[in-house]
């Protein structure tokens, strides 16, 4: 018998506040699994090592907590069978779910409709003081595309104006390391928390498909990762490497802010996502994209190439973070190099700030290695 039933829609870090705030030190709680433990105890008494007059004994608990990653844990007839399960020889005073799967909620509502109550992840709201501090970290965390910050901000100042429930879908374009995915980052950091990232460039077309439409139930998904996200800020990176026979499971989602998989339904009224992709020209979006998913794209926002001054403020930023987190003297070696000197005079050989980066860290650390590692007399 379960008295309680609390079912949580939203990120993790918010059920586990939940739970903080319901439950008290002095309750009875046990974990899903462990109640688990006990079923299987039940259906194989020889193999459980535990008489069969304690397995017969109702165990009272005031909580059990089911998170998120207990479903894929279990195998899929548990799903199925949720309430049965949970409720064989258990007197639960309240239960507590994150995201559970449809079967999981259906299985429950058939008997304790009249018992659950819902609770949600509640997203940061867009408005014009909420936008101004967007606008404010992006100039910041961002060097140059004044125009794409600005184009940005313009976008997303739709979800103030229009009353539905609806997502503003952006198409952050141009070549790599310039920009997008920071931006998307820091309006996620802005927005109250990490940003969900989707990479389908690496995902083979099976995979993807499995990913999109949910295949199994202890496997990742779209609707699942979406369903967990901490902000309602989606990036979904080299959105042209999906396969285009997919793109019309997105359809739904960016018309109506509502996903359905085989396991999940998930809604995202007035989420921002954000698509990247390398094309040169919005022609060449629609191209490849097809009209069907560029219509569906509310604005088209061109990244240009760093100027070289600007990769060389970049360069001094990241030298100096680098330096940072060295050991003094670590710092003294570095000092005595030429490292900062040689990449601000051949910035401009570097098209990708992401490779820029990389090269930088690489020399500071090969010439750390050579100093300290492989017993090289240091720079005198």
């Amino acid at each position: 018998m379960t008295e309680k039933i609390i079912i949580f829609y939203g990120c993790k870090k918010d059920f586990e506040v939940l739970i903080s705030n319901e439950i008290s030190d002095d309750e009875i709680t046990m974990p899903f699994m462990e109640l688990i433990q006990h079923y299987n105890a039940r259906l194989r008494p020889n193999e459980s090592g535990v008489r069969e007059t304690a397995l017969r004994q109702h165990i009272h608990m005031d909580n059990c907590i089911v998170r998120a990653d207990d479903y894929g844990s279990v195998l899929e007839h548990v799903l199925s069978n949720f309430v049965t399960i949970v409720t064989l020889n258990h007197d639960i005073g309240t239960l507590f779910l994150h995201n559970p799967p449809k079967r999981v909620k259906e299985s429950l509502c058939t008997i304790y409709n009249d018992v659950i109550e819902y609770r949600y992840t509640q997203y940061m709201p867009i408005t014009r003081e909420k936008l101004k501090e967007i606008y404010s970290n992006i100039s910041v965390d961002i060097l140059g595309q004044s125009i794409c910050k600005k184009q940005i901000i313009s976008g997303i100042y739709r979800l103030i104006a229009n009353s539905s429930i609806k997502p503003l879908v952006l198409m952050l374009y141009g070549p790599s390391g310039v920009g997008k995915t920071e931006s998307a980052k820091s309006i996620s950091k802005t927005m109250g928390g990490k940003l969900l990232r989707i990479q389908f460039s690496m995902m083979q077309t099976a995979e993807a498909y499995n990913y999109i439409f949910g295949s199994e139930h202890s496997k990742g998904s779209l609707a699942k990762d979406m369903m967990s996200r901490e902000t309602n800020v989606i990036l979904i990176d080299e959105f042209d490497k999906v396969n285009p026979a997919l793109y019309n499971a997105f359809y739904e989602l960016f018309d109506e802010g509502r996903y359905v998989d085989t396991f999940y339904e998930v809604n995202l009224g007035q989420a921002i996502f954000l698509l990247t992709c390398n094309f040169e020209s919005e022609e060449e979006i629609k191209h490849v994209l097809g009209p069907a998913m560029f219509s569906r794209i509310g604005c088209c926002i061109k990244y240009q190439e760093l100027s070289t001054e600007q990769k060389q403020i970049i360069i001094q930023k990241w030298y100096d973070k680098i330096c940072d987190s060295l050991l003094d003297d670590e710092k003294a070696i570095i000092a005595r190099t030429d490292i900062l000197q040689w990449f601000n005079e051949n910035a401009e050989r570097y098209d990708n700030i992401r490779i820029l980066k990389t090269k930088i860290e690489q020399a500071v650390f090969d010439k750390l290695s050579e100093a300290f590692i492989f017993d090289e007399k240091p720079l005198q």
